[in-house]
Order: structure tokens, then C-alpha cells, then sequence
């Protein structure tokens, strides 16, 4: 099995994801979309079994960067079409895969939502959380502002109190996830650098229950990354 992995910014990695995937010996190939001296490998949804878009500071629905998503939009609406193909996008990822199943991507209206907050299954029997042992909600780290609607066609999967739309999976085999559940304790004190202004911004201060909420996240995390690798 196949993987492509695909960055939009250098501070961005597939996190506890990385784990799943190694466990299930998944052969990974990672495409740093944010340097413009490296292109997409020629057919690349042909070659992949899976393909991880992750998160970044870019705009899926502003104009001015519709040439340099061009690729990435079309590489998902070449998987979204091909019934063998698995996809997750976190973050801006899900954003992208929502594009290209017809929802809107804007900016949301209350601003930005960083921190921690619980996120809620929306339906507890889809087979995405089959690992999960019956959590009905967990924390997860919020580091956004534009928001996703549900496609039609898809599966509202996880539902926030800021943002409601959180996640929604689509034929069991393609999954946006707009929270960041993949986050380790070393990338998230990388994103309080990198990210300083925009959490100032938003107003989020990290208190000491910060690494036990990102813990309880990482538990849940990895058991719906394992659910959704097994459908």
C-alpha cells in the first residue's frame, strides 16, 4: 500500500497519524506543496492508495490563489471519483476536499478558533469510530479560520461548539477533519512559535491543561485515524 502525504507548510507533518500508517506498513512519499521548485509526480492518483492532504495558511476560496491550488484540487477530484482511493484531508486538506465536492469554503463569521475545545460524534455507529469504545466527545486543538459546509452526499461526522462543522466523511473512504487531532506534544509547542500572531489574534493563552487536553486528544485521535485506515 501506497501514501502520499502532502504539506503546505514546513511546520506541518501527518503527526500520530504517521504511526497508523507505519503500523499498517504503508510505503510513504511525502510532496512539499509550498516549494514551487517541486511538482506533483505526474498521475499521482493512479500510484497512491491513500493521500493525506494536511493543514496550511492558504486559501482555498480566495481567487488570487486558484493557480497554485489548481493541482491539489484536481488530484482530489481525480480521488474523490475513483472508488478504490482513500482520502483524509486535515484543516485547509479537508477544506480542499470539500471544494471539490461542491460545498463552500468561506471565512467564518466568528473569527478565528484556536485552542482547545471538545468536539462531539455526531453519529457514534459510523464505522469511522469503531474504535473509539463508546466516547461520545473528546478535545481537540482548533487552529483556524475559514469553515467548511457539509457536501451533499456526505456524513456529518464531528460537530463543535465554535464551529459546528468539524468533520464529515464521504462514501467511507474520504474524510475531512477540520480540527487537528494528529498534533504531538513537540508540534504543538513548534505551532505556539510559528503561529504566535494568529493565536494572539484569537486570544487563546495555553493554561497548564493544555498537554493534558492534547493527551486525552491523542488517545482519541489515533483511534479514529485506525478506524478510518481499517474501513
Amino acid at each position: 500500500m501506497r501514501c502520499l502525504i502532502v504539506r503546505f507548510k514546513d511546520c506541518e507533518g501527518p503527526g500520530t497519524l504517521l504511526d497508523s500508517l507505519q503500523a499498517r506498513n504503508y510505503r510513504i512519499t511525502y510532496h512539499n506543496a509550498y516549494d514551487p521548485r517541486v511538482h506533483i509526480v505526474p498521475a499521482a492518483h493512479q500510484m497512491f492508495d491513500l493521500v493525506v492532504f494536511l493543514g496550511g495558511p492558504q486559501t482555498v476560496h480566495d481567487p488570487d490563489q486558484h493557480k497554485f491550488f489548481k493541482p491539489w484540487l484536481e488530484l482530489a477530484s481525480h480521488l474523490v471519483s475513483m472508488k478504490d482511493k482513500k482520502v483524509i484531508g486535515i484543516c485547509l486538506g479537508s477544506q480542499i476536499l470539500a471544494t471539490v465536492l461542491g460545498a463552500k469554503v468561506y471565512e467564518g463569521e466568528k473569527g478565528p478558533e484556536v485552542g482547545f475545545s471538545d468536539v462531539k460524534l455526531v453519529n457514534p455507529s459510523h464505522p469511522a469510530f469503531s474504535k473509539l469504545n463508546g466516547t461520545s466527545s473528546f478535545p481537540a486543538f482548533h487552529l483556524h479560520e475559514d469553515v467548511f459546509e457539509i457536501p451533499k452526499g456526505a456524513d456529518h461526522l464531528l460537530q463543535g461548539s465554535f464551529y459546528s462543522n468539524q468533520m464529515f466523511g464521504y462514501e467511507n473512504r474520504v474524510f475531512g477533519i477540520q480540527c487537528h487531532l494528529e498534533v504531538t506534544e513537540n508540534m504543538l509547542g513548534v505551532w505556539k512559535n510559528v503561529h504566535s500572531e494568529f493565536i494572539k489574534k484569537a486570544g487563546w493563552i495555553p493554561g497548564p491543561e493544555t498537554e493534558d487536553l492534547r493527551s486525552q486528544m491523542e488517545r482519541a485521535g489515533r483511534a479514529l485515524f485506525e478506524g478510518i485506515l481499517d474501513l
